[in-house]
């Protein structure tokens, strides 16, 4: 398994976190990795979420997703899977905690398969993309607590 994994603490509530995360409609608004989403954050449900092939570029690539927790407010994950589930698979997930007054925010993306090793090269240049979608998380919801 390969993993992505970042932390930011936020000045906002679990819940208040929790509502930015699950506002696919407004994700054009601040997310830099998934511009649009559509679906439901209800476990079971299908997403379709277009996302930038490369970090930053032109190049967007129709990405479907199965969520596999949406635990308000504590946790939301999808899976990805490319080809067939045992070639490559991703599950993307944000975990909240309350802390210190606000909330502790891992947001992270682990990648298994038979090729998740091939892949990994470029998958792992995504690390500063997520870094860059937590300072954006953190700024809306502070500008809204």
């Amino acid at each position: 398994m390969h993993q992505i994994r970042t932390e930011i603490h936020i000045v906002a509530s679990p819940e208040q976190v929790w509502a930015i995360l699950c506002d696919f409609d407004a994700y054009a608004e601040w997310n830099p990795l998934v511009p649009r989403m559509r679906g439901a954050a209800v476990t079971g449900s299908r997403l379709s979420l277009p996302t930038a092939l490369w970090p930053g570029g032109p190049v967007v690539v129709p990405m479907r997703a199965t969520v596999e927790d949406a635990t308000p407010p504590r946790r939301l994950a999808w899976r990805t899977t490319v080809l067939a589930r045992g070639v490559v698979s991703s599950v993307h997930t944000f975990d909240l905690s309350p802390d210190r007054g606000g909330t502790h925010v891992v947001h992270q993306e682990s990648v298994t398969g038979v090729a998740a090793g091939m892949m990994w090269p470029v998958l792992r240049r995504f690390e500063p993309v997520f870094e860059q979608l937590n300072q954006a998380l953190k700024s809306r919801a502070e500008a809204s607590a």
